[in-house]
């Protein structure tokens, strides 16, 4: 009985420590990283656009600030099974973006790909900017 307690408590223990994710929430910061595949070229967007990551009634909200003056845009179809992160960004023209990530422990951030409205693929970085 004190050997099957052991493993329970071990296996308690172990479960909860592997996972050092902080919290989804706050604010990220994208890097392209790379080109997967490219079938259009598109111009490079702005670098300093702010990836809003909220809470409200345990539903996930996602908003991409461009600093640009314009309507920040917004997502749907949020799946977070932690460390996985897939979403579809709506741009401001109607299309969409789809986004495949996975959170690192090491970097404290997501890493994956992002299927752009033109057809490119690229690999992305979300970096944790600010915690909420």
């Amino acid at each position: 009985m004190k050997a099957l307690f052991g493993i329970f408590l071990c296996f308690i223990l172990t479960s909860c420590a592997t996972n050092h994710f902080k919290t989804i929430e706050g604010n990220w910061q994208q890097d392209f990283l790379s080109y997967k595949t490219q079938n259009t070229i598109v111009p490079k967007t702005n670098d300093k656009t702010i990836i809003v990551i909220s809470k409200s009634k345990k539903k996930i909200q996602i908003e991409f600030d461009f600093n640009d003056g314009y309507e920040n845009d917004k997502t749907d179809s949020i799946v977070f099974n932690f460390p996985k992160l897939t979403f579809k960004k709506t741009n401001l023209d109607q299309s969409s973006n789809y986004y495949d990530l996975t959170y690192h422990v090491n970097c404290d951030c997501f890493l994956g790909e992002m299927q752009s409205f033109s057809g490119n693929i690229l690999n992305i970085k979300l970096n944790r900017v600010s915690a909420r």
